[in-house]
């Protein structure tokens, strides 16, 4: 004896097709949208970070505006100069905010924490970071 089937499949319409197939590439080129909007940059420098970070004094070298920057606050930079662990000498700018910017000159003292396994990658107290970056070091923190 042949059972039937509890729920006949019913033969979808080509215009619902056509409006499924529609969803399935938008969602997918959202989908793919969203993979490229991840800041993969900050992701790398974090994980350097992981492995810890060593607090040195740095001397400002220079202090000058950066140019027109995607907002009000990074367009103030200080180019400072710091040695790492293994007495290398290294140079790098940091955006920061007007108000810490302005009391900063040529010679001033500047706190700087750069990570253990990447001494290149450094930053100073005070810098402007981007929000999602200072919440991603304080999650994994």
């Amino acid at each position: 004896m042949v059972r039937p089937l509890l729920h006949a499949r019913k033969k979808r319409s080509p215009m619902h097709n056509a409006v499924r197939r529609t969803f399935g590439v938008l969602f997918i080129a959202a989908f793919l949208w969203g993979l490229a909007l991840i800041p993969y940059d900050i992701f790398r420098e974090e994980r350097f970070r992981l492995y810890g970070e060593v607090k040195t004094v740095g001397l400002v070298t220079a202090v000058r505006t950066l140019g027109a920057g995607e907002d009000s606050l990074s367009r103030y930079g200080v180019e400072y100069a710091y040695v790492d662990r293994d007495g290398f000498a290294r140079r790098a700018v940091a955006p920061m905010p007007r108000e810490r910017w302005a009391d900063l000159r040529p010679g001033s003292r500047v706190v700087v924490y750069f990570a253990k396994s990447q001494p290149g990658l450094s930053r100073i107290r005070g810098q402007v970071e981007p929000v999602f970056q200072v919440w991603l070091r304080d999650m994994l923190d």
